[in-house]
């Protein structure tokens, strides 16, 4: 129960002496997480309300649940902007069926992230490459950068194109500028800068906030025509699954669910194990889903939208002395009373200034050196990372995220396939074994073969090393007589590579060339047994070191020589 409930470890064994940096840790994440959620919220179409709705059950659902000791989950630019992707094609913007739709993507997310870790699935955490995820990551921050200009702007430019010609649409328009809205929003996003940049440890966004509050009550704002908030209500959270719930609407988001499932996911386990190795402790992936998921359950059930880890107020909850999740408890607190008590003071609130928030937030993340990085390192990693961000940026979020995925199955699969197959000679002086490419010098054997796998012998790459095999009996130096495969690198081998390997043993058969093996790993052994390969080759020809079934092939060589009758010359497996 410890296990699957992480709480029931952590707080019995609270000490007083971390409360103190605890609770600084938690009023740091509140004095974030407010004005971020409620511009967040706008990024998934939604009441700024919505936003601080979203975060305490989210919050307390990963402190019971979580193994990070210093996560922090909520509301994200990247998670709101996929969910307004999701949302924005099945409902209109603005609607109740959208704030219904949204509620339920956060639902359907959550069940997808526990099912998945019940099935042991947390492995899918490395199957999209720091290439892709880069690229898809900095593809994100530029599009919902572009998406708060109509806000610093003053102005919409009507269109139903994608990333590209939004943004020359903007500079066709510019002459449409709103000077009062743009000035708020320049000095907002200059005075983040500003402040992030010479007083690092003070709240940016929460004084930002509130001085473009005073300034906007005290100036009326809006009687310049700039956008406010207005009014927001002051309640707590609709706990409770969204009136008007159906099986349908939960289909119907099934697939964009899936998408978003697996970037929270792959951001939230990413933050939580570079803090983790941080601060020397383990965290562990199946667990992480079932927590995520359950942070994004407790969303829903309050009517918010999906979540995942931050990396911002994850940072800025460590670098304020954070010791447990006790601070997402308090910070969960904290943001209650603010959605019950102090959402009145958000009324005069310029929609610039919270155009200026969310920018401010990616700007970090549109970093096109974390891209750059690759093109030093491999092609391939390179190009996967260009393609990511690109797909982002010219065909959606969405659109781009199936991309990058498919991008990451795809470098994964050329990875596993590109195999060496070595031909082995004797190191001179020695009893080592190694690739005659590397070593000219090795020493090999008249009529013997020797061929070493690197790697998994599955369906992908096992004609590339029967290929390879046959190019080493074609250019070997006297007529082969044996070929023996060094199964010390073979990993794994599948029921297609076995097949092609029992093919090209008879193959070897009818031009009188015996097939051998040594070195083949336990788990290697057994397929090979449940195969009539193992009944073709001779118990005899199974080899435990290459250096023994060299001596054995030598022998054989020399008995056959002088006319008399072989004997088994080695060890079997």
């Amino acid at each position: 129960m410890k296990s699957f409930v992480p709480i029931l470890s952590w707080l019995p064994a609270y000490q007083g002496k971390l409360l103190r940096g605890d609770v600084i840790a938690a009023l740091t994440v509140w004095a974030l997480l407010v004005p971020e959620a409620m511009a967040y919220a706008g990024i998934a179409g939604l009441p700024p309300e919505t936003g601080l709705y979203t975060a305490p059950l989210a919050l307390i659902a990963y402190a019971i649940f979580g193994t990070s000791r210093h996560l922090s989950v909520g509301p994200s630019s990247t998670v709101a902007a996929l969910s307004f992707t999701v949302v924005a094609g099945l409902a209109v913007i603005g609607s109740g069926e959208f704030l219904l739709l949204s509620v339920t993507l956060a639902l359907v997310t959550g069940l997808l992230l526990i099912a998945a870790s019940f099935l042991r699935l947390g492995v899918m955490a490395d199957f999209l490459s720091r290439p892709v995820l880069d690229g898809f990551v900095v593809g994100v921050a530029i599009s919902i950068a572009v998406g708060q200009l109509d806000k610093i702007l003053g102005y919409e430019p009507k269109s139903t194109y994608s990333f590209v010609p939004e943004v020359l649409l903007f500079i066709r328009d510019i002459t449409l500028i709103h000077w009062p809205t743009f000035l708020v929003g320049t000095v907002s996003l200059g005075l983040l800068f500003a402040l992030h940049k010479f007083v690092p440890k003070i709240p940016a966004a929460l004084v930002v906030l509130f001085l473009s509050i005073i300034l906007s009550s005290l100036m009326d704002f809006a009687a310049m025509g700039i956008h406010i908030v207005g009014q927001i209500p002051a309640s707590l959270p609709p706990f409770g699954l969204p009136e008007g719930l159906s099986l349908q609407d939960m289909l119907s988001v099934m697939v964009g669910a899936g998408g978003v499932a697996l970037v929270a996911f792959a951001e939230s386990v990413a933050i939580a194990r570079s803090i983790a190795t941080r601060f020397g402790y383990e965290v562990r992936a199946d667990q992480e889903l079932l927590a995520v998921g359950a942070a994004n359950l407790g969303a829903g059930f309050c009517g918010g939208f999906v979540v995942d880890g931050s990396m911002s107020k994850t940072a800025a909850s460590v670098e304020s002395g954070a010791q447990s999740q006790m601070v997402s408890i308090i910070a969960a607190v904290a943001i209650l009373i603010t959605a019950v008590a102090l959402t009145p003071l958000f009324y005069s609130l310029p929609e610039a200034t919270l155009g200026a928030i969310v920018i401010h937030a990616v700007w970090h993340s549109i970093n096109l050196r974390k891209v750059g990085q690759y093109r030093g390192i491999t092609t391939l990693d390179y190009a996967t990372a260009v393609v990511a961000l690109g797909g982002v940026l010219l065909l959606g979020l969405l659109q781009g995220l199936l991309l990058a995925t498919f991008l990451a199955l795809v470098v994964l699969l050329f990875g596993t396939k590109r195999r060496n197959t070595a031909v082995l000679g004797k190191v001179p002086g020695t009893t080592v074994f190694r690739s005659i490419e590397n070593y000219p010098d090795g020493e090999t054997f008249p009529g013997l073969v020797i061929l070493r796998f690197d790697g998994a012998l599955f369906f992908a790459n096992a004609p590339d090393f029967i290929s390879a095999a046959r190019q080493a009996l074609t250019t070997a130096q006297s007529p082969p007589k044996v070929v023996l495969i060094d199964g010390e690198s073979m990993n794994g081998i599948d029921a297609t590579a076995a097949i092609m390997l029992m093919e090209f043993q008879e193959e070897l058969t009818r031009t009188g060339i015996e097939l051998r093996l040594c070195r083949m790993k336990t788990e290697i052994m057994k397929i090979i047994q449940r195969t009539e390969l193992y009944a073709t080759i001779p118990p005899e020809h199974y080899y435990l070191t290459v250096e023994e079934a060299v001596k054995a092939y030598l022998t054989d060589t020399q008995q056959s020589s002088n006319g008399r009758v072989k004997e088994p010359a080695s060890t079997k497996i």
